[in-house]
Formats: C-alpha cells, structure tokens, sequence
C-alpha cells in the first residue's frame, strides 16, 4: 500500500523522490519566532463559513488571515473602537 504522499505524487504522475546514500540536504533556518505585538487566536466558526473566508482569500489571491483581519477591522469600526490600527496603537 502507498502512502498519503506516494499516492498523491503517483496521482500527478511523478515519481516519489528516492533518497541517495551520501547525499546530504541543505539544514534549513530556524523559523522566526512571531512578534511581541501579535497574538496568535484559535476561532470556531461553521466549516461552510470557514470555507468561504478560504473562497474569498483565493478570488482575491490573498491570504485567509488577511481575510480575517479586515473583517475584525470592519467589527471594531462598526463598534466605535476605531480599527485595528487605532486599538493597537492604544
């Protein structure tokens, strides 16, 4: 049986990557650490819902995160806080 990625690749038509003895691969970076000023927040939200911030993000070829930002932008607008830009700036 293959596996979730020999089959995806097999689906694609390519060859899976065979590993070659004496071959090294490059260490990539350490990954930066997130800002400080920025708070990583999990939401529940209905899957349908989710799947259309992803709709937008892609039509609009942005990210969903970006996405979510102008509409919590548009919340606190709407509810005399200003934006993101003037809550941050507090």
């Amino acid at each position: 049986m293959a596996s979730k990625r020999n089959a995806a690749l097999e689906a694609l038509g390519a060859a899976p990557r065979q590993s070659e003895p004496g071959h090294q691969t490059e260490a990539l970076p350490p990954t930066a650490k997130p800002s400080k000023a920025v708070s990583k927040v999990m939401v529940y939200m209905p899957a349908k819902v989710a799947r259309k911030f992803k709709e937008i993000a892609f039509t609009e070829e942005r990210k969903a995160n970006d996405v979510y930002l102008d509409a919590l932008d548009l919340y606190l607008k709407k509810h005399g806080h200003g934006g993101i830009k003037d809550v941050s700036g507090r």
